[in-house]
C-alpha cells in the first residue's frame, strides 16, 4: 500500500512541476548569410547586399536583425514564414565582426562571425578588399 501511495505522490509531483513550467519563449535557432560572389580578401563587402536567413521557433513573432555595436533600430526586421525569416544586409563598417538575430522576449540572441572588407559593387558581384 504505501508503494501505491508513494507512486501516486510522485505522479502529483510530476504533473504539479510539468504545468509549472514556463512555456519556452521565442529563440532565433539558425541563422545563415547567402553571399553574392564576393572575391578578395574578405568575406563580405561594403556597399554589397547579402540575405540573412534565419530559422525561429516562434513563427509569430516579428525578427530583428542587428550589426555588433547598433542601436535598438538594427538593420531590418521581418516576420517569419513557414518558421524562416530574411533581410537583406549591406554591411555598415569594416569594423563589424558579428551580426545577431533576435526575437521579443527570446532567452538568447544568436550570432553569426562576419569578415568584412571595403566592397565595390561590381553587380552581380562584390570585389572586397
Amino acid at each position: 500500500m504505501k508503494r501505491v501511495a508513494a507512486a501516486a505522490a510522485m505522479g502529483v509531483v510530476s504533473t504539479f512541476a510539468a504545468l509549472s513550467v514556463p512555456s519556452a519563449s521565442a529563440t532565433v535557432t539558425s541563422i545563415a548569410i547567402a553571399p553574392s560572389a564576393t572575391f578578395g580578401g574578405h568575406h563580405y563587402g561594403t556597399t554589397c547586399s547579402y540575405t540573412v536567413t534565419v530559422s525561429v521557433d516562434d513563427y509569430s513573432q516579428t525578427v530583428y536583425f542587428f550589426e555588433e555595436g547598433q542601436g535598438p533600430g538594427g538593420f531590418a526586421e521581418a516576420k517569419p514564414s513557414g518558421g524562416v525569416a530574411k533581410a537583406t544586409w549591406t554591411p555598415s563598417s569594416t569594423k563589424v565582426t558579428y551580426i545577431y538575430a533576435v526575437q521579443p522576449n527570446a532567452t538568447g540572441q544568436i550570432r553569426q562571425p562576419v569578415d568584412i572588407g571595403s566592397g565595390i559593387n561590381a553587380g552581380s558581384a562584390c570585389i572586397s578588399t
